[in-house]
């Protein structure tokens, strides 16, 4: 890795509440977790917290050229790497982009098996609760 000083790496620290990304903005920048930990909020609802040293962040906004889908916040002091102009360094660091595609791949399959699982929850719901309910009407002309 290159030295902290270079000019498409830098290291940023966030205090408790403070916003790293913003849902709807556009950095064009990748953020890589040093130390600390973050809250990910979608639509003002929250949807998990990171500590994991090496989690990146942006990422779907650079690849995509899309705003970000999320905002993320400190929870505790936070220490980041902040590579910019990430395009242009994905383009030169074809690796870095494999790790990145390896991540999301793994992002796609824990939401996948997620939510294979609620809906097999829910099927199992209707399967027990709703023909209940509908015999209980059948043969109880009261309900």
């Amino acid at each position: 890795m290159a030295q902290d000083n270079a000019e498409w790496l830098q290291r940023d620290w966030l205090a408790p509440g403070m916003t790293l990304i913003e849902q709807g903005g556009r950095t064009g920048k990748l953020y890589v977790l040093r130390s600390g930990e973050v809250e990910v909020i979608r639509d003002g609802s929250f949807v998990l917290a990171i500590r994991t040293p090496g989690s990146i962040f942006g990422e779907m906004s650079v690849l995509l050229d899309i705003p970000h889908s999320a905002t993320v916040k400190a929870l505790t002091e936070v220490e980041v790497f902040v590579i910019a102009n990430a395009l242009a360094m994905l383009e030169a660091n074809p690796g870095w982009l494999l790790q990145i595609a390896r991540l999301l791949a793994q992002r796609v399959n824990t939401t996948t098996a997620m939510l294979a699982a609620r809906d097999a929850e829910a099927a199992e719901a209707e399967a027990f609760v709703l023909p209940q309910t509908m015999i209980a009407h059948w043969s109880d002309p009261q309900v």
